[in-house]
């Protein structure tokens, strides 16, 4: 019962994720600042790397990588923020 449960409400929470538009922006970015790229090129907390790359998002890195980081959960939490009126989670 409880596994049913759990399966709708994810269901539930993709499917209005997939319905309501949302910038990649919110749900994915680059980061690494060049030319250096080894500062804050780390992914934030409960995000994770997708990519990993010299160019990334523009301008050539010299001595590292830029890492495309995504972050589902403060995605979901934008979209949240959107559709519910403030106070009301």
């Amino acid at each position: 019962m409880a596994s049913s449960m759990l399966f709708h409400t994810t269901f539930f929470l993709f499917f209005i994720l997939f319905l309501t538009p949302i910038s990649t922006n919110e749900l994915c970015k680059w980061f690494g600042v060049a030319p250096f790229c080894f500062f804050c090129n780390s992914c934030p907390d409960g995000c994770f790397k997708t990519l990993e790359s010299n160019r990334g998002d523009g301008l050539l890195c010299w001595f590292s990588h830029k890492k495309n980081c995504c972050c589902p959960k403060q995605a979901l939490d934008g979209l949240v923020n959107k559709i519910l009126p403030n106070g009301k989670k």
